[in-house]
């Protein structure tokens, strides 16, 4: 009896030490665990890649939503300011992530600000327009002169009362002086219009950046800030994530440099493969015509170009001599496939297809899906896209 109530004794106090471990172990990983929360599921994916089981990684926008229309709530606010780490894109990519630096707890890492950003690409379609008027702008900023002025004698301000558009060298390139801003605001009744131009007389522009339009025309700002569409950035985006982890977490600075290490030669295998996929298309095939304009490191890093876009923005509405321009460009060139977003709507993209004799694919551009639930897989479904 004795013997038996010792190896019970020995039993119970087995399975109580086993039991304090156990708790020791989870409580030491919710200690080293950091709570780490990311503006874009893109963002999410590489923090995961990197901070693997030592972190616990979310985005606020969710999969296939986009950053520049998604509205965040009160628990997007409350969660951000409980994380141990923001990270988010910058490069003023959206007002959605000056709201969530705003109301950071913690450390907040922006990935795009030591990298050497490229301005927005001039679309194919626009150069050559552009170009006519490059000269014409700059006098206007410094001179209030336009080169139409001299010839009309200031026939576009006292015609259309468009001195702003002049000064800002904004869709001046139009050959019948702004008419479809003036009846509409790039043309309400074909696409929808723009609802803050109608209700507040551009308060949008005003309040969201856009006095940077005088050179480029972006919301974004005079810089591109889809990094995530170049490799290289992306590795420097890993490179930033490893060393703020590296920071909050000394203790696991050495697997985070592995982590990073790992997915990096991943990265450079994934750009490989997709040079080689993209090499042997054909001219026609090597045109991108898309919804937005977000492309622009992917077609300069793999030689493709950008033969132009319905806005420049989402945020925007297309504009009649935009759509026409397109049109004719697809039809002079012989353009087969266009492309539209999944997280936008598909409506211009199919009316110009239908105008044109295109063909519809779909390729993403700033968000994770079930299909493409990680980094590399959307730049897969990108080259694929593309290239099946």
């Amino acid at each position: 009896m004795l013997s038996r109530l010792g190896t019970a004794a020995v039993i119970a106090v087995a399975l109580l030490v086993i039991a304090c471990g156990g708790e020791e172990e989870e409580g030491q990983e919710t200690r080293t665990t950091l709570s780490v929360v990311t503006s874009t599921t893109i963002v999410e994916d590489m923090v995961k890649q990197v901070g693997g089981e030592r972190v616990s990684a979310s985005s606020i926008v969710p999969l296939q939503s986009d950053v520049h229309t998604y509205h965040i709530t009160p628990s997007d606010i409350s969660k951000t300011a409980e994380a141990d780490l923001l990270v988010i894109v910058g490069g003023s990519l959206s007002v959605v992530e000056e709201q969530l630096a705003e109301s950071a707890g913690g450390a907040v890492l922006e990935l795009t600000h030591d990298m050497d950003l490229r301005p927005f690409p001039e679309a194919l379609a626009h150069a050559d327009e552009h170009d006519e008027h490059e000269d014409g702008m700059h006098e206007d900023e410094d001179d209030h002169e336009h080169e139409d002025e001299d010839d009309h004698g200031h026939e576009d301000e006292d015609d259309d009362g468009h001195e702003d558009e002049d000064d800002h060298g904004h869709e001046d390139e139009d050959d019948d002086g702004h008419e479809d801003e003036d009846d509409h605001g790039h043309e309400d009744e074909d696409y929808d219009g723009h609802e803050d131009e109608d209700d507040d007389g551009h308060e949008d522009e005003d309040d969201h950046g856009h006095e940077d339009e005088d050179d480029h025309g972006h919301a974004h700002g005079e810089f591109d800030p889809h990094f995530w569409m170049d490799i290289d950035f992306a590795i420097e985006a890993v490179e930033a994530i490893r060393d703020e982890l590296s920071r909050l977490d000394p203790d696991g600075a050495d697997y985070y440099r592995e982590q990073a290490e790992a997915y990096i030669a991943e990265l450079r295998e994934l750009d490989a493969e997709i040079r080689e996929q993209l090499a042997g298309l054909p001219e026609e095939r090597r045109y991108l015509v898309t919804f937005h304009d977000a492309y622009g490191y992917f077609a300069e890093r793999y030689g493709l170009t950008i033969l132009g876009f319905v806005v420049e923005g989402p945020e925007e509405e297309p504009s009649a001599s935009a759509i026409t321009e397109l049109v004719e460009s697809i039809e002079e060139l012989g353009i087969p496939y266009i492309f539209s977003e999944p997280q936008f709507s598909a409506r211009v993209i199919e009316q110009i297809a239908s105008d044109t004799g295109t063909t519809v694919r779909t390729i993403p551009s700033g968000a994770l899906a079930e299909e493409y639930p990680t980094y590399v897989e959307f730049l897969r479904a990108i080259a694929n896209g593309i290239a099946k």
